[in-house]
């Protein structure tokens, strides 16, 4: 019952980051941009600053599965594009599975490292919770900027949380039949950070860069900022348990 109240606030940190593209009434072309930029530097530094040296410390062998996920989400992209060359709804949606799998793995590393050890638990739901909301506020982000559809974004963030629960679920029902392998939690952590990457290189700075306003690009590193001062602020908590 722990582990899925555990879950649950994580889902609900999804959801949290997605109503916060309802905070301004509207939104202009250079903020839309400006979001994307920000969302960009956000991913960023959630792949570098908090997965990958998860992945690594738990794994000798993780770097190989980063590579691996950036490599698979470009073969994901391409076989979805194959169809509609460049159509942006086609990335969009791209980006979106990319999101939901991410998420799908937040629920399976929470429970995992639960039935590890409790500790171990509520240090991955801590890691977790570090970027459940700028993971919202991306994911509705590159939504709006795509669709100007205020309720599509929002729904795209219920649908993190509903994907971080079914993630849990999964997990739970897959340990009643069998013992869930330790190997598995890092090579999901590795394979969200190679997606997180390629999400971020290939897809959003492209975009950005691509805009005539300059002063755009400049949002990317407010959002690197913003992660590092987040994770101060998380640092203080009573129950940080790094």
């Amino acid at each position: 019952m722990d582990i899925l109240f555990y879950v649950l606030l994580a889902a609900a940190a999804n959801v949290a980051g997605g109503l916060l593209i309802l905070i301004k009434r509207s939104w202009s072309e250079h903020d839309s941009y400006a979001l994307m930029a920000l969302s960009a530097g956000l991913l960023f530094a959630i792949a570098l600053m908090a997965i990958m040296p998860e992945a690594i410390e738990l794994h000798e062998s993780s770097p190989i599965f980063i590579i691996l996920g950036f490599g698979l989400f470009f073969l994901i992209q391409q076989l979805f594009s194959s169809h509609n060359h460049g159509v942006k709804g086609q990335r969009t949606r791209v980006i979106l599975a990319g999101m939901l799998l991410h998420t799908f793995l937040d629920g399976v590393s929470i429970v995992m490292g639960f039935h590890m050890d409790k500790s171990v638990g509520l240090v991955i739901l801590f890691a977790v919770l570090l970027h459940k909301i700028p993971d919202g506020l991306t994911l509705s982000s590159i939504i709006y900027t795509k669709s100007r559809n205020r309720r599509k974004a929002v729904y795209a963030s219920y649908l993190l949380g509903l994907s971080t629960i079914a993630g849990a679920v999964a997990t739970i029902s897959a340990s009643r039949f069998f013992a869930t392998d330790p190997i598995i939690l890092p090579i999901a952590l590795s394979l969200t950070a190679g997606m997180f990457l390629y999400i971020v290189t290939i897809d959003l700075l492209p975009t950005v860069t691509a805009i005539k306003d300059r002063s755009i690009s400049i949002y990317f590193f407010y959002g690197i900022l913003l992660y590092i001062g987040l994770h101060q602020v998380l640092d203080l908590l009573p129950f940080h348990l790094h």
